[in-house]
């Protein structure tokens, strides 16, 4: 019986390719520029290693940028994401039925940007851990051999879903319970959560 269940966050909770579109729209910036420029900083930021207000930073002395150092990057960023209705249905179908909780590999500030500004469901997660915070991403084993003892509960009653197989290698081979989620079939992938779940 599935007692725990952890989800990914981008493509799994949200769609994030249109990524960066308000910014290079409100400062006049080269998209593919503006992408590649991020992708140099995306592992660090990802690992807490620089905080999303030093790449902003980076980013006005990079691009010359005039009135931007009040900029809120974060909800800019975060508003660019388009929900996947089904799994955020679904979380508020599961809310007080059990518990719930985030693994995601993420830069600092976003998933409480994404919470404020209604991206995300906004319930009591049981647990939210965000690479920036650990200090390691997915499938990093750490990750989830610190989830496994934190969650006093049989590795057979956590069940992850993720977009990327990597990161459910090391979850099944300690015994949980997996969803590989594709958002462009998001409706299948609530069904397979659900059989999960019966």
């Amino acid at each position: 019986m599935i007692k725990q269940i952890y989800f990914d966050f981008g493509a799994v909770l949200v769609n994030y390719e249109r990524i960066f579109q308000k910014v290079c729209r409100d400062f006049c910036l080269n998209f593919d520029d503006f992408i590649d420029f991020y992708n140099q900083f995306d592992s660090d930021l990802s690992e807490g290693k620089v905080k999303t207000e030093e790449f902003w930073g980076k980013c006005i002395e990079k691009y010359n940028l005039k009135n931007a150092k009040d900029y809120d990057l974060p909800k800019s960023w975060v508003s660019d994401y388009d929900i996947i209705q089904p799994i955020n249905d679904l979380i508020y179908l599961l809310e007080n039925k059990i518990d719930i909780g985030i693994i995601s590999n993420i830069g600092s500030g976003i998933w409480q940007a994404a919470l404020k500004h209604k991206m995300v469901p906004n319930i009591k997660y049981k647990k939210v851990y965000l690479s920036y915070d650990l200090k390691m991403m997915k499938p990093n084993s750490e990750i989830y051999e610190k989830i496994q003892k934190e969650s006093l509960v049989k590795a057979g009653e956590i069940l992850f879903v993720d977009d990327k197989e990597i990161n459910l290698l090391v979850p099944k081979s300690i015994g949980w319970k997996t969803v590989l989620f594709d958002m462009t079939k998001a409706e299948d992938g609530v069904k397979e959560i659900k059989r999960f779940l019966k």
